[in-house]
């Protein structure tokens, strides 16, 4: 902090810029992981573990019953299903607006070394929402489930725009600048 006191700033320019920037594609096994270390500092076998519980349904739901909430979570595909494709756009369709979803689906590639055995980590119905399942789950299940029909949903939209600015500065050592008016 004492050598920034010691500079003396120059603003050169600056310019205000609208920028777009495309969703990441739906959850494959390794990005959920490291998303769920990052949010909530899940490990991996952590993380594995309450996936696991959500596809099984190892919850009880008001009448009893249990269902699993996301599609097989040992994946290496972003590949979505035509079925799930279809449900997504049109929850994004009806619930958030028609001006939020792309003209054409948007496709995500797979690495060439993916197997595409299984689809992406997804929800398997959009209309158990989070907030609608919240009273079923643990805590931990609430926040990977949230994480992972949120990423869903985000990733077949419209890109997203922000204004951005960008700032060129330059700065000089106070001595130097006493040299250079001297």
């Amino acid at each position: 902090q004492k050598d920034l006191e010691k500079q003396v700033f120059k603003l050169l320019s600056n310019q205000r810029a609208e920028k777009d920037r495309q969703p990441v594609p739906p959850f494959i096994t390794p990005t959920l992981q490291q998303e769920a270390s990052r949010h909530f500092g899940f490990s991996s076998s952590r993380t594995r573990s309450i996936a696991q519980s959500l596809y099984e349904g190892s919850f009880t739901k008001e009448d009893s019953s249990s269902e699993g909430l996301i599609t097989y979570m040992r994946t290496d595909s972003v590949r979505v299903s035509p079925e799930g494709l279809d449900m997504e756009r049109k929850y994004i369709q009806k619930e958030l607006g028609k001006e939020f979803l792309p003209s054409s689906p948007r496709e995500y590639l797979s690495k060439k070394s993916s197997q595409d055995a299984h689809e992406a980590i997804r929800p398997t119905s959009l209309s158990l929402s989070p907030e609608k399942v919240s009273a079923w789950l643990s805590q931990e299940q609430l926040k990977l489930y949230s994480l992972i029909w949120k990423r869903f949903i985000a990733s077949q939209m419209n890109n997203e725009r922000r204004n951005g600015l960008a700032i060129l500065f330059c700065f000089f050592d106070r001595k130097q600048l006493e040299y250079l008016i001297f």
